[in-house]
This record gives structure tokens, C-alpha cells and sequence, in this order.
């Protein structure tokens, strides 16, 4: 790891662990967020770390079948230890484990990295478009509750905003404008190549032949989000009485949390939840005390999983390495 990275971890980590502050600084009675915390049963949190854990697996069977239009059939065990990896890798490195899921399965399946790349472009997508619309009906379910988190929230100065965007428009522009002696550079040349492969993955939902059976993944993906929160709310008491648009709400609210480029979603999660259960009524160190164990809990799945998923990763590359070397001798 080169110095840029470690600085740029450093940072992250650092907004991460200031918000955790904050939210922690917010919370007036630490007894009872010890309290709720600890009432959280022991059946709650394992069913909570198998659900995380399934809807893991499910991501990666359903990478394999967009993989499939791409004349791709990687392995559906190393495709999931891939998936399983990337979420690792995110826990530390923000932002990293697209990347990083890529590089794995092109080391174990020798699938481009561009075209692996594109496939994951179309996922976010996918997952973008069904979190906006659980956002819609969760606000329109918990109306009161929205106005009132947005009445207490200040607009940022969007001066800063205004002036990088020019800039943005400005170099694009002239980037337009040289567009012909720009795709003569080699490196040029290079990006469009890589492009040219992720447009390829991102054209793999349009070809692909199992629709039901991928929209059935992503139904079970987010049901799995949904309900992993679920059992912890149901097991801690002061929470057990929440509503399922309630509950909806602050599955929301802690995905939007997660967008944060924290280290594990760490500190920005934490207020998000918060904030959303304040804005339900509920008190502060209560919503505090369910997204810690929340978090723990997921993150514990993940480093588990994750770092198991890791062996294997490097059990399947020297594999194949060893197979390779035996066939050069033959």
C-alpha cells in the first residue's frame, strides 16, 4: 500500500470516526444505550448475520448471470468468494472492493477486467434505481417524519459547488475541442479500450436470458437488507413495537449512511440511523444503540466471511497457477 493510499484511508477513516463522535456526543443517557444494546438477543443477531450473509451469496449468483450474455461461466463458489471479498476489502478501503472483486475473478477465471467492471456498473445501477424507490415509499409512508428531518437540516454554501462545475464544463470542452489529437496518445487509446469492454458489461442486462431469475436475486438481495435489520429491531425491546414503514425508513436512512466513503459505512451508518430514529420520535441513544448493534454485527459477518472468502480466493489462484505450470511441462 503506497503512501496516497494510506493518506487517503487516514482520511476517511478519520471523517468516520468524527461522526461516530458526534452521534456518541449526541447521546445525554449512556446507561440506557448500554442497556439496549445488551437486550439484544443472541438469536436476533445470528439470524441478522446469516441474512447478511445470504444476501451476499445471492449477489454473486446473480454476477454470474450477468456475466453469461459476456460468453463468461465462471465458477458460482469463486464468483461469490469474489463478492464476499469486495465487501472486505470495502470494510477498510473505501470505495475499493468493485475493484477489487474484478481483480479477483480475473485472476481465478481470466475474465477482463473491463468487461467484469462494466457488469458491476449495471448492478449499481440496478441497486441504485430499487433503493430510490424504497426512498419514495418510505417518505410517503412516514411523512411527518421527513419533513421534520428536512425542517432541521441547513442547506451547504453551493458557491464551491457552482465554481467546480464550471471548471468541469470548461474541461470538458476543451477535451471536446481536441478530441482527435487526444485519441492519437496511446493512453488515450488505451481508455477507449477499456470503455469500449465496459460498455460491453453494461449491455450485458439487455442480452441476458435468465430475467426472472435475476430479478428474483435482487428482490431476495434487498428483502435480506430489510429483514437483517428486522430481527435486531424485534430483538432489542425499547424497538420491538416499530412498524414496517418505520423500519423501512431507517433501512433507508442507513443506506444513504453507507454512500458515506467511511471505512465499513463506520460513524456515517451510525448517524444516519440516528437521525432517522429521532425523527420517528424515538430517543436518540436508542437509535445510537440499535445501529451499533447493527453494524457489529454486519461487520463482524463481513471481516468473518470476507476473510474466509480471501483464503480460498488464493487457494483457487495457486490452483490454477500449479495447473498452468503442469501443463508448460507437458
Amino acid at each position: 500500500m503506497n503512501v496516497r493510499k494510506i493518506l487517503t484511508y487516514v482520511v476517511f477513516l478519520g471523517i468516520g470516526v468524527f461522526l461516530f463522535w458526534m452521534a456518541f456526543s449526541m447521546v445525554d443517557d449512556r446507561e440506557a444505550l448500554w442497556s439496549d444494546m445488551r437486550s439484544a438477543s443472541w438469536g436476533g443477531l445470528i439470524m441478522s448475520f446469516v441474512m447478511g450473509y445470504l444476501a451476499i451469496v445471492s449477489r454473486g449468483l446473480r454476477w454470474v448471470i450477468m456475466l453469461d450474455p459476456l460468453g463468461h461461466k465462471p465458477s458460482s463458489l469463486r464468483t461469490v468468494h469474489a463478492v464476499t471479498f469486495a465487501y472486505f476489502a470495502n470494510t477498510f478501503i473505501p470505495r475499493s472492493g468493485e475493484l477489487a472483486r474484478c481483480a479477483a475473478l480475473n485472476q481465478t477465471d481470466d475474465i477482463p477486467v473491463d468487461q467484469l467492471f462494466g457488469t458491476v456498473i449495471s448492478e449499481r445501477v440496478v441497486d441504485f434505481v430499487i433503493l430510490m424507490a424504497l426512498t419514495v415509499i418510505a417518505v410517503v409512508a412516514n411523512t411527518p417524519a421527513f419533513l421534520g428531518l428536512v425542517a432541521g437540516a441547513e442547506l451547504p454554501d453551493t458557491t464551491n459547488v457552482s465554481i467546480g462545475a464550471i471548471a468541469a464544463l470548461s474541461a470538458l470542452a476543451a477535451v471536446w475541442v481536441k478530441r482527435k489529437a487526444l485519441l492519437e496518445l496511446p493512453f488515450a487509446q488505451k481508455v477507449v479500450s477499456f470503455l469500449k469492454g465496459v460498455w460491453e458489461g453494461l449491455s450485458s442486462i439487455r442480452q441476458m436470458k435468465k430475467k426472472w431469475t435475476f430479478l428474483f436475486h435482487t428482490f431476495f438481495i434487498w428483502s435480506m437488507y430489510f429483514l437483517m435489520a428486522w430481527v435486531i429491531f424485534k430483538s432489542i425491546d425499547s424497538v420491538a413495537s416499530i412498524s414496517v414503514p418505520q423500519a423501512l425508513f431507517i433501512m433507508v436512512a442507513g443506506g444513504f449512511g453507507m454512500v458515506m466513503p467511511a471505512p465499513g459505512g463506520v460513524g456515517a451508518y451510525h448517524w444516519a440511523v440516528m437521525l432517522g430514529f429521532s425523527a420517528l420520535g424515538y430517543a436518540q441513544e436508542l437509535g445510537f444503540a440499535v445501529a451499533n448493534v447493527i453494524w457489529f454485527t454486519q461487520t463482524a459477518m463481513i471481516i468473518v466471511t470476507g476473510g474466509i472468502s480471501y483464503l480460498a480466493l488464493m487457494w483457487f489462484r495457486l490452483r490454477k497457477e500449479k495447473a498452468s505450470i503442469a501443463m508448460n511441462k507437458d
